[in-house]
């Protein structure tokens, strides 16, 4: 069957025989997001045909086949050379069709990253007569690939600037994942690691593996003791805490060892003395680990302490005059929690155990610090005194805070796709960083631009109401589009987004961290504190990677909901068109119909799935349609021409055009055909 028009720009013969017209053939070709050309095989690759949508690129057609523009023209200049050899060696090799990757200039000058699927045409002669190119735009896959790269370096880099030993495993032991200071610590290289077991490394509980794995299960961490093995025969005494954690969709334990071997070896000079002053002479001052002797009288006067406790900012003069008891720099918050573990150990009878708190340095700053007590009794067994050490464990806990914080952030968002949600769960996440107490996200509005408020945590209703929003015209707005998060004190910040907030709210420290979603500002997180004055560097890190993970779902979403409508927008002409549309996969079997096609042949979309589609044409013609289909699968033809057979038994005749394509994962043949009267 003949086309009914002339597309200008493109030979009668290659117009697909279903569209009635011209505008017709236009609605369709712009309906797609692949852009069609038809090149010349000449110098340059004059176009003899660009479809409509070719004005996401920011051209028109009619400048393409008035020769005012050469397919090379738009090509990156830097990637010209290996376009023209693309096509040259895949046409000297007599390829039927091929793909290729190259970056692209819009009108506007912008780059892109497009992926051609080329059509190589033949002549009688069999010399080339043009190339009929596909062109998808991949500059959005190539962004989240790039992106998941920089986030799998970010997880190397948490992981190898950590100084303990992190290893991943799975539930039956397999190990996933190193750090450097593993690999170091015990001697081996990443690849002899990966390749161990954990009866391998761990000397006390490796054969005890799947009984580990089970309590961790149960309790969701655990902290023991033990000795991990190295590669020359000899065995460190490390302290590991286990936990769960989501990696790469799959739970698995996360093992975070610190090597105790100093401390093992205090305890036991420690334990080795009778008299404290002599133990404490072999201690060096200049050691990070503070060794103190002291009363276990209320607020435990210090009798002795190295002079290291200036690393707290207190000289050890002012402990030892008794201007300072060493209950004064422990974090209120804490206080009790230390007197009930010093009675509790020394009820159960131990003469020793470790304990982690929160201590306060001469400048008000929150340090964590892990204090081994040694409790010395009379011959009545009464407290006499206390000795012990107390070592700075900050960077250790803010690490180990980071890594359930990015464990937490996935497990969080795998429960939602409601941008709502996201924002509340990763909201409540970064109120979990020190010193954190309050906040709120803002979102960009895509028609007026201007930032509202979505979600909040730890602020009056009054609050709320004042900074409900920023219009375009505050300064702030302009700051965060630059992209650089603003930590000050927050009446700094109030008076820079000319806020008009109850001073009654007494916020302090504060952060204005912009988020960005697809290389856009899309949001803001207002995070404060009500008792800090300033938020230290470890959480701010912590923080803007929070930001990050925000801009990434909120792409996520985005990208969902367009796909959604693509999807919708496709059905929709799917079920429209009147011509007959069916797919069938290598086999010929039906796995897709269109109405239309369901209709003249009288059955339901049902009783079609999976019939071959031999069985729709008459019993006479079966032989010729079964040589047909296999000359369409290896490429010799493209064209069918046997009439189909409706179930009262009436012949419909068609000729039908089969193309290749995907269709839920398997190669397929796509179908497009239109009923005609019996010539």
């Amino acid at each position: 069957m003949q086309s009914k028009f002339t597309g200008k720009g493109l030979p009668e013969k290659e117009l697909p025989d279903f569209f009635e017209s011209k505008d017709e053939l236009k609605i369709f070709l712009r309906s797609i997001p692949q852009v069609i050309f038809i090149r010349k095989a000449e110098s340059g690759f004059p176009v003899e045909f660009a479809s409509a949508n070719v004005s996401g690129f920011g051209y028109e057609p009619a400048d393409f086949r008035a020769g005012k523009i050469l397919y090379a023209d738009i090509v990156h200049p830097e990637d010209l050379e290996a376009f023209n050899f693309g096509v040259i060696s895949n046409s000297e090799r007599g390829i039927a069709d091929y793909i290729l990757k190259y970056r692209i200039l819009t009108k506007d000058g912008e780059v892109h990253w497009v992926e051609d699927r080329t059509l190589i045409q033949y002549g009688k002669n069999g010399r080339i007569s043009r190339y009929i190119g596909i062109v998808s735009d991949i500059n959005t896959r190539r962004e989240l690939a790039e992106k998941l790269k920089q986030e799998k370096q970010k997880f190397s880099y948490l992981l190898n600037s950590s100084r303990s030993l992190i290893i991943i495993m799975d539930r039956q032991g397999k190990i996933l994942e190193t750090n450097e200071r593993a690999c170091t610590s015990l001697g081996y290289s990443q690849e002899e690691l990966l390749k161990l077991a954990p009866s391998n490394i761990d000397t006390r509980y490796g054969n005890q593996f799947p009984r580990q794995v089970k309590k961790i299960f149960q309790k969701g961490n655990i902290a023991f003791e033990t000795s991990y093995l190295k590669k020359d025969g000899t065995s460190i005494p490390v302290e590991v805490e286990a936990h769960l954690m989501d990696y790469e969709g799959r739970s698995t334990i996360l093992t975070v060892a610190n090597d105790i071997s100093e401390q093992k070896q205090i305890k036991k000079d420690l334990s080795n003395s009778l008299k404290v002053n002599k133990v404490l002479e072999l201690i060096v001052s200049s050691s990070p680990m503070v060794v103190f002797l002291s009363s276990p009288r209320e607020k435990r006067p210090v009798e002795f302490i190295t002079e290291n406790i200036i690393l707290f900012g207190y000289p050890a003069g002012a402990f030892t005059s008794g201007e300072l008891a060493y209950e004064n720099i422990i974090h209120p918050l804490d206080i009790e929690k230390v007197r009930d573990n010093l009675f509790r150990n020394y009820k159960e009878g131990k003469n020793d155990f470790f304990q982690e708190y929160r201590i306060l340095t001469a400048s008000g700053e929150v340090r964590w610090v892990d204090e081994q007590t040694f409790i010395h009794s009379d011959e009545k067994g009464d407290i006499e005194y206390l000795y012990g050490t107390v070592i700075d464990v900050t960077e250790k806990k803010q690490s180990s805070d980071f890594l359930r914080i990015r464990r937490d952030t996935g497990t969080a968002l795998e429960s939602t796709d409601v941008l709502q949600d996201i924002l509340r769960q990763l909201l409540d996440l970064a109120l979990e960083v020190e010193p954190l107490d309050s906040g709120c996200i803002y979102l960009m509005g895509e028609a007026n631009g201007e930032l509202k408020l979505k979600t909040c945590r730890g602020l009056s209703p009054a609050f709320v109401k004042a900074a409900s929003g920023f219009g375009k015209a505050q300064g702030l707005v302009n700051l965060f589009r630059i992209g650089k998060p603003v930590y000050r004190q927050y009446f700094e910040l109030k008076k820079m987004a000319s806020l008009e907030t109850p001073p009654e709210e007494k916020l302090r420290a504060a952060a204005f961290i912009p988020v960005f979603s697809g290389g856009n500002f899309a949001a803001v997180m207002q995070l404060s504190s009500h008792k800090a004055d300033e938020i230290p560097e470890s959480s701010r890190k912590q923080l803007e990677t929070i930001a990050l993970e925000l801009g990434n779902e909120i792409s996520r979403t985005k990208e969902k909901a367009e796909l959604q409508q693509i999807s919708s927008d496709f059905q929709g002409l799917f079920k429209s068109i009147k011509d007959f549309i069916f797919i069938v996969n290598q086999e010929g079997c039906i796995v897709h119909s269109n109405p239309a096609f369901r209709k003249y042949l009288s059955y339901t979309e049902k009783e079609l799935l999976g019939r071959n589609i031999l069985s729709f044409h008459p019993q006479n013609r079966v032989l010729e349609a079964a040589k047909n289909f296999s000359e369409i699968l290896e490429g010799k033809t493209f064209l069918y021409s046997v009439p189909f057979v409706t179930r009262d038994g009436t012949e419909i005749f068609a000729e039908t055009k089969f193309s290749k394509g995907s269709w839920r994962g398997q190669e397929v043949l796509i179908a497009l055909s239109r009923p005609r009267p019996e010539e």
